[in-house]
């Protein structure tokens, strides 16, 4: 979507917005639950995600979309995991541990660097106490 829309002129599409930051394309505001014009960054959609979370950071919502606050950009998730809370395989459940752990620690540096923002960090703890609870 992204190269489509650079290479039409005039052309309009949606895409995360870390593919329009690398891929050049301008984007646009977009109005929030405030009344005001946001521009996603990695700080409006942290914004959103402390507007829902904070002060708890254990509610794990499922929509972040139209976030209450004035820095909120309204159109923001998380990626999820849909797991199951107990596996029959010891081997597998080592393993997707072993996974997520490294999703939560250096996974997040790697998705920081591709431009999706990072977890607040109470909200990190909150999730990798979840991980551990798996096992």
């Amino acid at each position: 979507m992204a190269d489509k829309v650079k290479s039409d002129t005039g052309s309009i599409g949606y895409v995360e917005a870390q593919y329009a930051v690398k891929a050049n394309i301008p984007y646009g505001l977009v109005l929030n639950s405030a009344g005001q014009y946001i521009k996603a960054s990695p700080e409006t959609i942290v914004a959103a995600c402390q507007a829902v979370e904070a002060p708890r950071w254990d509610k794990f919502s499922a929509s972040l979309t139209n976030a209450p606050g004035a820095d909120s950009f309204p159109i923001t998730s998380f990626t999820w995991f849909y797991l199951r809370t107990s596996a029959s395989d010891a081997r597998r459940a080592a393993a997707l541990a072993d996974l997520l752990n490294w999703v939560y620690t250096d996974g997040q540096k790697l998705a920081a660097q591709e431009g999706y923002a990072a977890l607040p960090p109470p909200l990190l703890a909150k999730v990798k106490a979840k991980v551990s609870s798996l096992r």
